[in-house]
């Protein structure tokens, strides 16, 4: 009885390591392996014009893995007409099946998966996790199904723009691809 307990807090312990080994970041996927520049990069934002539906919006690129973990990590707020675009390399595992989470995130985010194609393949309204809760207690957003972009906009902007699975958005996605590391 003893070896059975102890074998169910092995397996609970192994799935909690695994959970925070795929989720990084205020909605930045899979952690990757990030070269050595990838943490703590001080670089100029690079910003992209996307078109969603009727609206322009002016998107911070994440494209790199440490740009990408972070995400919109402690941020306080969001413009209306602006956001992040997360751009993963045209390589190996990519595209994928994307996960994202809140974890320190202070804000309402909405969060639209593309793949490679432009088609929206998910939609999420992420709200903040309430302080102090626990990494292995936050909700994951999946794409669904492989994604190679991620968008994230102020909260109930998709609603308000009428974003849907199926639709496609318009990106610049060989100039994108060039960009991504």
């Amino acid at each position: 009885m003893n070896r059975n307990i102890e074998f169910k807090r092995f397996f609970c312990l192994v799935l909690l390591i695994t959970a925070l080994l795929l989720f990084t970041g205020c909605a930045a996927g899979p952690p990757e392996t990030l070269p050595e520049s990838g943490r703590g990069e001080n670089h100029e934002p690079v910003y992209e014009q996307v078109i969603l539906e009727d609206r322009t919006f002016n998107l911070e690129l994440a494209l790199t893995p440490g740009q990408r973990e972070k995400g919109l990590m402690g941020r306080d707020a969001i413009a209306v007409n602006e956001g992040m675009l997360f751009v993963y390399p045209d390589e190996e595992p990519y595209p994928a099946k994307l996960n994202f989470w809140m974890k320190d995130c202070l804000i309402p985010i909405d969060l639209i998966f593309i793949d490679r194609q432009g088609i929206i393949t998910a939609v999420h309204e992420m709200e903040p996790p309430q302080p102090g809760t626990a990494d292995e207690d936050l909700v994951v957003y999946s794409s669904e199904r492989p994604a190679q972009f991620a968008i994230e906009i102020k909260g109930g902007l998709a609603a308000e723009l009428g974003l849907r699975v199926g639709d496609r958005v318009k990106l610049n996605i060989d100039n994108l691809m060039k960009k991504a590391r």
